[in-house]
């Protein structure tokens, strides 16, 4: 048995080794997107030797790509790389400030009567309009989506990008600092607030 991981979203994000850190796990085989890129379009994969080796030149795989090896992406990957590694305290702030905005939207909502709930990882999120636990797709499909759509376009009007469903990961970056994380607070008080009426 193979096992394969999947580490396009959490790779080099959670932590210098990942989900896989995190959560005990030695993979077979992993891919990897994103972050290894600087945010350009590119994956990786990699994994025990003896897999790698069934790859060409020197195994029977042959494996290629478009953005295979792409200088620009690589070059971002690399510097992006390079800062995680020279500072392993920006995993620290990451966590802290996606912990600071989660907790804050929590006691917005809690005050609001509505049925949400809020997953936290790290330096991920995602916030459902939902009383039950989301854990899956189905589970995300049962929320209140039309509330969200709502609630993503009126945090649009108050000047905070979210991703536009609520199907999707809230990714808090290094440069969102306090004020950035009070501004988007404040934001979503006063949707939650214009909503209720």
């Amino acid at each position: 048995i193979v096992l394969i991981f999947d580490e396009v979203m959490t790779g080099f994000r959670l932590a210098v080794g990942g989900a896989q850190e995190l959560l005990g796990v030695e993979a077979d085989l992993v891919t990897y997107g994103k972050v290894i890129g600087g945010g350009m379009p590119v994956g990786a994969y990699g994994g025990r030797n003896e897999l790698m080796s069934m790859i060409s030149p020197e195994g029977p795989v042959y494996q290629a790509g478009t953005l295979s090896g792409n200088p620009v992406a690589m070059t971002a990957g690399l510097a992006t790389l390079s800062i995680l590694n020279a500072d392993r305290n920006i995993y620290n702030n990451l966590a802290t400030q996606t912990e600071k905005l989660a907790n804050g939207i929590d006691e917005i909502l809690a005050e609001s009567d509505l049925d949400y709930t809020i997953n936290r990882r790290k330096s991920m999120m995602s916030v459902h309009f939902t009383p039950e636990p989301v854990k899956d797709f189905a589970s995300a499909a049962r929320g209140n989506n039309d509330y969200f759509k709502k609630f993503f376009h009126g945090l649009l009007q108050e000047g905070v990008y979210l991703p536009p469903s609520a199907f999707e990961t809230w990714f808090v970056s290094n440069t969102h600092d306090d004020e950035v994380v009070d501004r988007t607070l404040v934001a979503v008080k006063n949707v939650v607030t214009k909503l209720k009426k």
